[in-house]
């Protein structure tokens, strides 16, 4: 059933909007249409009810180069039937981005998918809505793991078998990293869709979902528990999810349309909820574009732990914090012994305002390898998370075997990333530690594995 919203609702939910972003700077949201995109008035409009300034274009003005993603905030992806679904949803379409080139004024050829990655890290945020999740998922921006851009998971044909126009309730995963989720907890939208089932390779791809908390919305019951139960599932879907979002957090998709509950005139009940006084006026969907638009223009700073020279993370103040000697961990008395730990000075000056930010917003990776070594879980082996030594921060680090632990993400592959990695990695052996280094991808995917390394590495220091 489409339910448009009224004018007078309408009215009154941008009212609302203009009161509670009116002191934000402006966020301009670009949502694109064409080949099939149907959805795109009701994303604009979503935006717009958020205080945004939405522009809505046809892609063939980005593909064209006639108009720039680069000058807008947020890129969307709207749902619809991008060419006809002939060989599935969002198959031709992502192909489309991945491979076909952009004109620019310069010049230069490139793929709107390398403009996409440009995008992304430059702190900026993509959302796809149904057809839009799927163009998301089949370009590999969702969820992206192993952070090469290519497609991990699939979305395909209904259980059922059957297209699904129904409403659904979702659970947000409270790991969830991403700001269109901040500070909700539950979500009740519809879902119109033929091929919405997510499906994974394998067991550990699923694993690995969950331990980084990318499968951020869940169908659930009544009683707010994930369920496969057709219809509150209504696909089918592997893990129960509705939703993933990438490791940074700022790529998120979805099955179902927020954009379609703006206003509570929307939802199918609404007379009965306006009788028993249970109406506010606006619909939980418009919620989820309140989030990301009062995030943009706070300019508060990404979910993620960005690696490089010009970040550092946290030691640990609470704990053997200033700068200690040797036999504090039973070492002999090195040249290492002096840059153990970061002094208490240095610390106030230079490293205390990043430490917060980095003991509290772990990339998914950090976290799930804390939570494996944590409270001597490995062997009874003591570890330390974004420990400081000399004026390097490192992930994890164990004290008693002299062992840093490094997780890189995508940035690590980067040239100056990559020299400016090799040069500290350099220095802190000289400083008599052994230094491991794992990706991403092998600590979500293989916990087990790199734990059992990481246990055999600290045998190896304690006979070296």
């Amino acid at each position: 059933m489409e339910v448009q919203i009224t004018e007078g609702a309408a009215r009154k939910v941008q009212s609302a909007a203009q009161t509670g972003t009116a002191a934000l700077a402006p966020v301009r949201a670009l949502v694109l249409t064409g080949f099939g995109i149907n959805c795109e008035e009701e994303m604009a409009a979503a935006y717009r009810l958020a205080g945004a300034e939405a522009t809505i274009v046809h892609l063939n003005q980005v593909l064209h180069g006639e108009v720039s993603i680069h000058d807008f905030d947020v890129l969307n992806f709207p749902g619809g039937f991008s060419f006809g679904d002939d060989l599935g949803s969002g198959v031709v379409l992502a192909n489309k981005l991945r491979y076909r080139q952009i004109g620019t004024a310069s010049g230069e050829r490139r793929t709107l998918l390398s403009d996409i990655k440009e995008f992304v890290a430059a702190g900026k945020f993509v959302l796809g809505i149904c057809n839009g999740f799927q163009v998301l998922v089949k370009l590999g921006l969702l969820p992206n793991l192993g952070g090469g851009f290519q497609p991990e998971v699939t979305l395909t044909h209904n259980a059922s078998g059957r297209y699904e126009n129904r409403w659904v309730r979702l659970q947000i995963n409270p790991r969830a990293k991403t700001p269109f989720l901040a500070g909700l907890t539950t979500l009740e939208v519809p879902v119109r869709h033929g091929e919405g089932r997510l499906v994974l390779p394998d067991a550990a791809t699923g694993a690995a979902l969950e331990a980084a908390g990318l499968n951020c919305l869940s169908y659930v019951d009544a009683a707010g528990d994930g369920t496969s139960q057709y219809p509150l599932n209504p696909n089918g879907a592997a893990l129960n999810c509705a939703g993933l979002c990438d490791t940074t957090g700022q790529v998120f998709g979805l099955m179902p349309h927020p954009e379609a509950y703006l206003a509570s005139e929307n939802h199918p009940d609404w007379g009965r909820r306006k009788r028993a006084g249970a109406v506010s006026g606006e619909g939980q969907g418009l919620m989820l574009f309140r989030n990301i638009v009062r995030h943009i223009a706070s300019g508060a700073p990404l979910v993620t732990s960005p690696a490089g020279p010009l970040f550092v993370g946290e030691g640990e103040p609470g704990e053997s914090f200033v700068r200690e000697p040797a036999a504090a961990y039973g070492a002999s008395n090195t040249a290492a012994d002096a840059q153990l730990t970061a002094d208490k000075s240095k610390w106030h000056q230079t490293l205390e305002r990043f430490g917060q930010q980095m003991r509290h917003n772990p990339t998914p990776a950090e976290d799930a390898l804390w939570q494996a070594l944590r409270n001597r879980q490995v062997a009874g082996i003591k570890f330390r998370r974004q420990h400081s030594i000399g004026r390097f921060i490192v992930d994890f680090f164990s004290p008693d075997h002299k062992l840093i632990i490094e997780v890189d993400g995508g940035v690590q592959r980067e040239t100056g990333q990559a020299e400016y990695d090799e040069g500290r990695t350099h220095e802190l052996r000289e400083l008599g530690y052994k230094v491991m280094r794992f990706s991403n991808e092998q600590v979500l995917r293989h916990i087990p594995e790199t734990t059992t390394e990481i246990e055999q590495a600290c045998q190896t220091q304690l006979t070296a």
